[in-house]
């Protein structure tokens, strides 16, 4: 069954410690040429070089937590830049509102006996809303190859000895 999460998100399990995963994701950062980030003391951002990114291109957020049996979960969620995700979020909300008010103002019409011509507009809505989701698909289906280049690097980064 296909992923319905617009922001795919793995986990593996690792035997380093926790400092040292951070560590080694940066010393493998410094080397690399097909991958750029940050590390930061509690996660890291991996990108794909600016050369490379379109609209669809993805970015990944990883963050690291310590096992109570030794070794440490590595958690990865893989999504669009921030300024693509807000602009998703946004027409969400926006068709949503648009879908409410819509709604509204025809039980408006409506109870005054008047033609309920503005419940057109919760169907429009929900359009809007199922265009935004198919939109979002297809650009995840664009940014697939380069979403599979953050996560093999961070894999290759964190269980190198």
């Amino acid at each position: 069954m296909a992923d319905i999460r617009m922001r795919p998100q793995f986990d593996f399990e690792i035997s380093c410690d926790y400092s040292t995963t951070f560590q080694r994701l940066a010393e493998e950062l410094d080397r690399a040429t097909d991958v750029t980030g940050q590390v930061f003391p509690d996660s890291a951002v991996l990108k794909i070089p600016q050369a490379e990114v379109h609209l669809w291109t993805p970015q990944l957020q990883v963050s690291v937590e310590k096992r109570s049996g030794g070794g440490c979960q590595v958690h990865g969620l893989i999504g669009p830049r921030p300024s693509v995700w807000s602009l998703f979020l946004a027409s969400y909300v926006f068709w949503t509102f648009l879908g409410t008010m819509a709604v509204i103002f025809g039980f408006s019409q409506w109870s005054l006996s008047e033609p309920a011509w503005a419940f057109w507009g919760g169907p429009l809505a929900v359009g809007g809303i199922a265009m935004t989701y198919v939109t979002a698909r297809i650009g995840r289906r664009i940014g697939r190859p380069q979403s599979r280049r953050l996560k093999s690097f961070l894999e290759k980064a964190v269980r190198s000895s």
